[in-house]
């Protein structure tokens, strides 16, 4: 199961071309301006994956006699080549505004090809914005058909057109960022520092200096965005006392400032366990050293430096042991254990009650769903276990454990609502949506910290990531606000499900194509298509767990090594949340 699915078809828009050619040349006329000869230089290895290479960008000089339309095409195209503070593209402006000009004031992307139109002695530059980078790294996705224009003015220097005027930041193609930048994640708490929570930024790769701009961005603190929701280990004031984190013969070296040392022997775990977590997605670093002024900072209960595999009991991906799919059906709630197929324990595997719909909490330990007249029922999942009607009969879309006790229960006429064991229901302030936008379902990630909203708004639905805040004591609340755009691709979505804390998989389709499994990264917005069974109505995925298509034809698929595989009779898929 998850939430998402219910009752909804929902169709969606992949733009699926991607531009791999150019630096963001716009027309063939242009093309004598890149590089035909001379060698592609391929960079070292970076990022999580062993297979994902970074492509050096060779930069071309102005050439003599270029035109304005040239120039600022030059200038773009030079603009994806980082190195040097991006030399070469500082080339093309006049000395005034190459002093003024700063790259890492933040970057808008574009997708398809730039239009640039000469007006006396202005370039205007036109094209579809897909999302902004801020300087943080935090890439934003705009919205479908958002036009970007702006204008460069240009001047004479020496005989030759210069750009006198200029945006700060960055313009770069859709494919410029391919090439240029990877995701990665600076590391945080949920609220109860139990679990760590990505903030993902897209960084540029460099070669070296990673280690450096993950560590100085992590301990500046999470974005703007998802900082009410998160926690840091870091104490006030507490940076890198040197700003190079070298890494040595497989050892990151972090000086931290001497004021880190005034932290207890709990906040000098939680920071080393955001400090690991994040510099291990770098596969040159096998351990951490971590010092403070200078001086070894004594972390109990690990060594020094620290294992890159240090600190499992925080990972943000951890399923408990023995987590795997349910799935139901009329004569009762099913397990998938491996290759078996065996009738979940309590009354929900019994059939006494039919669940249309299912949540399972995370630690496997109860199971709530949607009964065919709209009720809300819940219960152990253990031997003898009853279930229990906690919510009268209503007209509800979704339902999900939010990763305690309680389940959050999206219903037609009252909203959203956490629904604790004793049958009590408490109002979910939903904050950002809009008049118009009818929340259909909410799926709180495992974190608590996040949750996926099911939309719809007007004829077309879609999803939205919010985070969520809790606030403790007699007046305990729950509030989910600021949502966000994920994807600008998709014109229709059926279902979604958290696959990992940093990426969902959504089921939707092309405008004109079939149903179909999308990987969704939430670092960028990208989607990556699986393909699907026929007809699919839900989708189920979790952590190092494999993915389970729903299908109108009463089957439960499962994906294999890329293929769809029919696995058990079923509907409604669902993984503990």
């Amino acid at each position: 199961m998850s939430p998402l699915s219910r009752t909804m078809r929902w169709t969606s828009a992949l733009l699926a071309a991607v531009l791999l050619s150019g630096c963001g040349a716009i027309s063939s006329g242009m093309s004598a301006q890149v590089p035909t000869t001379g060698p592609i230089e391929q960079g070292e290895l970076v990022g999580v994956q062993p297979e994902d290479q970074f492509i050096r960008v060779i930069a071309r000089e102005p050439r003599p006699g270029m035109t304005p339309v040239q120039v600022v095409q030059g200038f773009l195209d030079a603009s994806a080549s980082f190195y040097g503070d991006q030399a070469v593209a500082r080339m093309y402006l006049a000395p005034q505004a190459n002093a003024a000009w700063d790259p890492a004031a933040g970057v808008d992307v574009y997708e398809g090809a730039a239009s640039l139109q000469e007006r006396g002695t202005d370039v205007v530059f036109s094209a579809s914005q897909a999302g902004s980078i801020a300087p943080n790294g935090r890439y934003e996705v705009k919205g479908p058909a958002t036009d970007l224009q702006t204008s460069f003015g240009l001047t004479e220097v020496g005989g030759e057109w210069r750009i006198a005027t200029l945006p700060q930041g960055l313009l770069l193609s859709m494919s410029d960022v391919d090439r240029a930048f990877r995701s990665f994640n600076v590391y945080y708490f949920d609220p109860t520092f139990h679990t760590l929570v990505p903030d993902s930024r897209m960084i540029p790769v460099l070669g070296s200096g990673l280690a450096t701009t993950l560590v100085r961005q992590l301990v500046q603190g999470p974005n703007a965005w998802l900082e009410p929701a998160v926690r840091t280990g870091f104490p006030q004031g507490v940076r890198l006392n040197i700003d190079a984190v070298p890494i040595e013969n497989g050892i990151a070296r972090v000086d931290l400032t001497t004021n880190a040392r005034a932290a207890d022997d709990q906040t000098r775990q939680a920071m080393s366990q955001q400090i690991v977590w994040t510099l291990k997605q770098l596969p040159e670093v096998q351990a951490v050293d971590i010092t403070a002024g200078g001086q070894p900072l004594i972390v109990p209960g690990v060594a020094s430096p620290q294992p890159r595999d240090s600190w499992p009991s925080v990972d943000p991906n951890a399923m408990p042991t023995g987590s795997s799919c349910y799935v139901t059906r009329p004569e009762g709630v099913v397990q998938l254990v491996g290759s078996t197929v065996t009738p979940a324990l309590g009354d929900s595997g019994t059939g006494d009650v039919t669940l249309v719909d299912i949540a399972v909490a995370n630690d496997s330990s109860a199971i709530a769903g949607i009964g065919l007249d709209g009720g809300v029922w819940r219960g152990r999942l253990s031997v003898g276990a009853s279930l229990i009607e906690v919510r009268e009969p209503g007209r509800p879309t979704g339902i999900a454990f939010d990763g305690s006790s309680s389940v959050w229960v999206v219903d037609a006429k009252d909203g959203l609502v956490s629904v604790s064991p004793d049958g009590s229901s408490t109002p979910i302030t939903v904050n950002g949506l809009g008049k118009k936008v009818t929340l259909l379902a909410a799926l709180p990630s495992r974190d608590g910290t996040r949750a996926l909203l099911h939309i719809r708004r007007g004829p077309r639905t879609g999803i939205m990531l919010a985070r969520v805040l809790r606030t403790a004591g007699d007046n305990s609340r729950i509030t989910v606000n600021a949502p966000i755009r994920v994807e600008n691709r998709l014109a229709e979505v059926v279902d979604a499900s958290w696959s990992a804390s940093d990426t969902v998989s959504v089921l939707g389709s092309e405008s004109a194509g079939t149903l179909q499994v999308f990987d969704l990264d939430l670092a960028r917005g990208t989607l990556n298509p699986l393909g699907a069974p026929a007809a699919p109505v839900s989708v189920a995925a979790a952590p190092g767990l494999p993915t389970h298509v729903g299908s109108a034809d009463g089957l439960v698929y499962e994906l294999t090594a890329g293929v769809w595989s029919e696995r058990v009779r079923g509907s409604e898929p669902t993984y503990p949340g």
